[in-house]
């Protein structure tokens, strides 16, 4: 990653205390991870350390907006509760975010947002979401210096810049990763531009 100034993660920060409530999930209802997250919470899920294969499809329903192609829900559905158990504990245990997202793509149908889904809503207090609007927020604030995302995706490098950025955003406001996710896809969706 080029060096991450300390510029960028102030001017996140200024940003965000100006406009602290771009915080607040940008969907409702159904479509609101929130209510996953407290389902999980409920459930014991992180306790409990891995996911089942309905927990996982879950997921990946909720990232996708509510439909899956074809081809995702057989993808998901090929793989077995004993893979998804083992590839989401070993996931979930990890504390580097490199390892952790290239277990869980091994999972079939599970490509780097739902990844960054799985380990952030199932451990909020510890995970980001990566997706184009809050990676599109990062690539702004860094005024040139982090490149957007190529046409074929996000990929591991940019989750590894997102993760340090979003830690230490998050350690200086005392916010959750997933508090700072929610403000950087909130203010990528209009509210505001850096100067």
């Amino acid at each position: 990653m080029p060096d991450v100034s300390s510029d960028i993660i102030q001017d996140i920060v200024a940003a965000i205390s100006r406009e602290p409530h771009l915080a607040q999930p940008q969907t409702n209802g159904r479509n609101n991870p929130a209510t996953l997250i407290a389902d999980f919470r409920k459930r014991g899920v992180a306790t409990r350390g891995y996911l089942l294969p309905v927990e996982l499809h879950a997921i990946a329903l909720l990232k996708n907006g509510g439909k899956l192609s074809g081809k995702t829900k057989i993808a998901l559905e090929s793989n077995g509760e004993r893979i998804v158990k083992e590839l989401t504990g070993m996931a979930l245990s990890s504390d580097e975010p490199e390892i952790a997202v290239r277990l869980l793509l091994g999972l079939d149908g599970v490509r780097l947002p739902t990844a960054s889904c799985i380990l952030a809503w199932t451990l909020p207090h510890k995970w980001p979401v990566i997706d184009i609007r809050a990676w599109s927020s990062i690539v702004q604030f860094s005024k040139g210096k982090i490149e957007p995302h190529l046409p074929g995706g996000i990929k591991v490098k940019h989750w590894l810049d997102y993760v340090r950025i979003v830690n230490a955003v998050a350690s200086e406001l005392k916010w959750t990763p997933q508090k700072i996710d929610l403000w950087l896809y909130g203010y990528d969706k209009g509210a505001s531009k850096p100067a």
